[in-house]
């Protein structure tokens, strides 16, 4: 025979999955070491900085092939 599934509560009652589901989330986000505001700003910073940085590197090498492509793709169509 098998045995009907407990909650994690141990209460011996069964909980409806979305329930149990919301429990053990709740019980997981109370364990997160969250960041202190200092900390929050600065990983913000480092975030929009890279973004920037791997923007305007992707924008380069964009700029650069359309230039590659306008030179020897194009420009030996039109001969």
């Amino acid at each position: 025979m098998a045995s009907t599934p407990r909650s994690s509560s141990g209460r011996g009652r069964q909980e409806p999955g979305v329930v149990r589901f919301l429990r053990q989330t709740y019980e997981e986000l109370r364990k997160v070491s969250w960041p202190t505001p200092q900390e929050l700003y600065r990983y913000t910073l480092i975030v929009i900085v890279t973004v920037i940085v791997v923007g305007a590197f992707i924008g380069a090498v964009d700029w650069g092939l359309e230039q590659l492509a306008k030179k020897f793709v194009y420009a030996a169509s039109s001969k």
